[in-house]
């Protein structure tokens, strides 16, 4: 499907950034003249048929267990990051993937359910005993609901929001984390071949400070907190410099030292250029549905 202007602004007057991403060799990388939204000139045609039978996230074991150990630093920084602020809640984790967000939450959470299209890792994690569902549709109400690297999947980001309102206790709020494409890898070092595999077909929109700002207003919420942190490592940035691929936490992992990725990550948050955004947000006084 073709994207002709930008949702947020309605310009039709964009910058081409990049010819060609993961899964579309044809598709370009646009930056709007306006507002400066990163989208896609174009996406799949049904996102919601694609993602319920990607098998993205499942492989032939069906075992979650190995399975969540790419996203094993990520849950757990979610949840350390999160905890005081869903204790005693109610939970929606909205595109909930693997559930591994969900296990770690389930210890402290009043309750908590899972959305996710993708059919193979539902039934997953359904046998495994958690609460998942295909359509928020089919749950009730929460006092926070996450997205953790969905909204920029979302053809219609506006809508989502809107709906989610329906969603939310009077006093809820909704967590989003997002990659941001100030990435120090595209605007800093500009790797090619960061940019070859970071900007995707499943990436519809990329978002930064001021244009996940904007997203916010638009929807007729107000911004809680916004921030960014640095989710990779030194290692790893060094590993795309120098090899243009993916994993060097893991491959060079003998560079790994907490202080030095943390000095790193730290300058690279005060230059507005950290790998990842996360926000809170809550709808504006008097606009619940």
């Amino acid at each position: 499907m073709k994207l002709e202007r930008c949702f947020l602004c309605g310009a039709q007057e964009a910058q081409k950034i990049h010819h060609g991403v993961r899964g579309s060799a044809t598709t370009d990388v646009l930056k709007c003249a306006e507002c400066g939204l990163v989208r896609l000139s174009e996406t799949v045609d049904d996102v919601e048929a694609f993602y319920a039978s990607s098998g993205m996230r499942v492989d032939e074991t069906n075992d979650l267990e190995k399975i969540r150990l790419a996203s094993r630093a990520d849950d757990e920084r979610r949840f350390r990051y999160t905890e005081r602020m869903i204790e005693g809640k109610n939970v929606i984790d909205f595109g909930c993937g693997d559930g591994g967000y969900l296990t770690h939450a389930a210890r402290v959470v009043a309750s908590v359910t899972g959305v996710e299209l993708e059919e193979a890792m539902r039934k997953a994690l359904t046998v495994e005993g958690l609460c998942c569902f295909a359509s928020i549709q089919e749950v009730g109400t929460a006092d926070v609901i996450t997205l953790f690297h969905v909204l920029e999947h979302l053809e219609d980001p506006i809508s989502y929001l809107e709906e989610f309102r329906s969603h939310l206790s009077p006093e809820g709020m909704i967590i989003i984390e997002v990659p941001n494409a100030d990435d120090a890898l595209l605007s800093l070092y500009q790797c090619e071949a960061f940019a070859d595999f970071t900007y995707w077909i499943c990436h519809i929109y990329l978002y930064t400070l001021s244009t996940l700002r904007l997203l916010v207003e638009k929807a007729d919420y107000e911004v809680v907190f916004m921030r960014q942190i640095q989710r990779y490592s030194l290692a790893n940035h060094l590993h795309w410099l120098s090899k243009g691929q993916p994993g060097g936490h893991y491959k060079w992992a003998f560079l790994e030292d907490s202080e030095t990725d943390n000095t790193y990550g730290n300058m690279l948050t005060r230059l507005g250029i950290a790998d990842t955004i996360i926000a809170g947000i809550r709808p504006r006084s008097g606009s619940f549905v």
